[in-house]
């Protein structure tokens, strides 16, 4: 599958605005454009760096010295935006919650979870991805079922991440990995902070790449019978669409000092944005960039940051979204859009494009529904 892009008259880097609501509903030609001129730009309108390159964005991952992660103290300090020296103390306590072990037993959560929700109509976003994310990372964490309850009612009622992020930190007190992280070492605010980023990364990642799945499948009818015919395909499916539809587009960083990347130098404390989406379709290290290619030899793509930073539940995140995958296709081998398709609704954000809702028929009767769920 193809995704061709438009890239004449765009606007220059003097002039972009990633805010705007018509560049933020389709950036990828003006990541284009910017980048055959270069792969790393000044945004004047952002006072802020771009990223494009894919060995630039890689560069200055593996760079954490040179490339501060402090832009994302606000979600979490501890993990997230730590610094290196007091990242790598914090990274192994978490880790060990990923164990072959761990990673097996939440595997059978998310199976369990994905047969118990299918219904004849059937939202991807809000119907299967949000409550199979959320039930595993409710056991990752070990929350009972009333603190979940309790996080998804926040998520209702909050407009925006700020109110609901203070919601989670009311209930982090509450998950078992809390108590464990205290049991460690580890200060009450910064146990909360760590429960609060481990939620938020556990479920809307992998929220939007289920989405950003299942509707490469609804979109690609001989893409989606390959897969049918030979399940084995489905990983390398996954990555094509990490790589191709990256849940956020770029990481923000800010210089430490003096930098050069790309053939640009770039002074110190200033913001730069790592731009994923566009260092996922390099021309220059993929070929054929733009088209999902389930034969494609060069799998490396940096949708989940690399290096020091490199996502945690990476290996977690692939399992979800296979086994709602596997799910749809064994049990509700029909399913078809329920709406148009060019005419979905999206979140558009300067740094995400967001599906607000995927609605599908499936070949699911209400019987067999009623009597999944009756049996969880």
């Amino acid at each position: 599958m193809s995704d061709g892009v438009q890239s004449s008259r765009l606007p220059p880097a003097s002039t972009i605005d990633l805010r705007s609501p018509a560049i933020a509903a389709d950036p990828l030609p003006h990541y284009e454009t910017l980048r055959r001129d270069g792969p790393v730009h000044f945004l004047s309108r952002h006072d802020a760096w771009i990223v494009l390159g894919y060995d630039e964005v890689r560069a200055a991952f593996s760079r954490p010295e040179q490339f501060s992660t402090q832009p994302h103290e606000r979600v979490d300090a501890v993990l997230l935006g730590a610094a290196q020296e007091e990242h790598a103390p914090i990274h192994r306590i978490v880790s060990s919650h990923f164990s072959v072990d761990a990673l097996q037993m939440l595997t059978a959560v998310a199976e369990e979870r994905a047969a118990s929700l299918l219904e004849p109509e059937l939202d991807i976003v809000a119907g299967l991805a949000q409550p199979l994310s959320d039930a595993v990372a409710a056991r990752l964490l070990g929350f009972d079922a009333d603190a979940a309850d309790a996080i998804r009612q926040a998520r209702i009622e909050a407009r925006d991440l700020d109110p609901f992020t203070r919601a989670l930190d009311a209930i982090a007190h509450r998950a078992a990995m809390y108590r464990l992280l205290m049991e460690a070492g580890i200060s009450a605010r910064d146990a909360a902070s760590l429960v609060r980023l481990l939620w938020l990364a556990g479920t809307i990642a992998t929220v939007r790449i289920i989405s950003s799945s299942v509707l490469r499948l609804l979109r690609d009818q001989s893409l989606r019978r390959a897969i049918e015919h030979d399940h084995s395909l489905i990983p390398a499916f996954i990555e094509e669409v990490l790589r191709l539809d990256p849940p956020e587009h770029f990481f923000p960083r800010v210089t430490t000092e003096r930098v050069e990347l790309g053939g640009v130098e770039i002074p110190a404390g200033e913001t730069v944005f790592l731009c994923l989406a566009a260092a996922n379709r390099d021309p220059e290290k993929y070929e054929a960039s733009g088209e999902l290619r389930l034969d494609r030899l060069n799998t490396r793509h940096l949708t989940f940051g690399h290096g020091l930073h490199h996502c945690i539940g990476a290996t977690l995140a692939r399992q979800e979204v296979a086994i709602a995958i596997r799910t749809l296709l064994t049990r509700a081998p029909r399913f078809a859009a329920a709406e148009p398709l060019d005419s979905l609704g999206y979140h558009s954000t300067m740094s995400a494009r967001v599906l607000k809702r995927l609605l599908v028929h499936t070949d699911v009767d209400q019987a067999s529904g009623r009597l999944a769920r009756a049996s969880k």
